[in-house]
């Protein structure tokens, strides 16, 4: 599959059609070739994304996160790697910054899991390879020989019968899953992947997609949720907290922007609540 036309290098909020983040079956994952929205609906499982830094893999997670929120799921961010600040003063998200406290939310919710415990609605988001790496390293708590690795299979095993989503992003798949990465996670999106990657998380069979210019947030979409490119869509750290801490149809998100306020006139309308200032701490990752 190619885009007919060259895409923006990452799709706003702005340019989606009105309540297309509100009114769609789940949150927007980005844009296909044809400007038509892409949603991670009830269906579409776990997600793994494999992408390689500074390919989109963070601004996703962060878009998803805000958007979980939202819609009033509880969101667990596990981010040794520092790359969610936006998240620290959020009601419905908490964020798990170093690699014990990881470790030990992982453990609890692979006991909650054990004991066929359910909970409300919650994605858990894992953030970069750091992160993954410290789950294979990090052995201490509670069982010896016992890795975060092995607790977090058992949440993608049988955590959505418990009302538990996990959304993962990693720039190779971890070794001791193998072709098993495939059976865990439904959903899988894949930056330029490597032969290899391709063969354990993509479609069983396909031939491997052919070389194509590298553009910052476009993703080979496979799983539950269709297959095909995807322009990932992008909300920068304010964004991003303004969304979440906005209930659905208090201010409609399309017209989500950095953009400088317009002072209102007698004539014309005040600023949306979601016409922000540009702030220098906003970045693209």
């Amino acid at each position: 599959m190619k885009w007919p036309s060259a895409p923006h290098p990452q799709a706003d909020l702005a340019d989606l059609l009105p309540g297309a983040v509100d009114e769609g079956p789940g949150p927007v994952l980005g844009v296909d070739a044809n400007a038509v929205p892409a949603y991670l609906g009830p269906g579409s499982g776990h997600v793994l994304l494999v992408a390689w830094p500074g390919t989109g893999s963070t601004t996703g997670l962060r878009t998803l996160a805000a958007q979980y929120a939202r819609r009033g799921t509880q969101v667990d961010i596990l981010d040794v790697s520092g790359q969610h600040a936006w998240a620290r003063a959020q009601q419905r998200v908490q964020l798990y910054e170093d690699a014990a406290s990881v470790h030990r939310r992982l453990y609890q919710l692979a006991a909650q899991v054990r004991a066929e415990r359910s909970g409300p609605a919650r994605t858990v988001l894992v953030e970069s390879n750091q992160t993954v790496t410290s789950l294979l390293r990090f052995r201490h708590y509670p069982d010896p020989g016992g890795t975060g690795l092995d607790a977090l299979t058992t949440v993608l095993a049988t955590g959505r019968l418990h009302g538990i989503r996990v959304v993962m992003a990693c720039r190779a798949v971890p070794e001791p899953w193998g072709h098993l990465a495939r059976d865990l996670f439904s959903t899988r999106l894949l930056s330029a992947p490597t032969p290899r990657t391709w063969q354990l998380v993509g479609p069983p069979g396909a031939p491997a997609p052919q070389t194509e210019p590298f553009r910052v947030g476009r993703m080979h979409l496979v799983g539950t949720g269709g297959d095909g490119l995807v322009q990932l869509l992008r909300l920068t750290d304010l964004q991003a907290a303004h969304l979440a801490a906005t209930p659905p149809g208090a201010a409609r998100a399309p017209r989500l922007r950095c953009r400088l306020p317009v002072r209102p006139t007698a004539t014309a309308p005040a600023a949306s609540a979601f016409q922000l200032p540009r702030t220098q701490g906003d970045r693209r990752t």
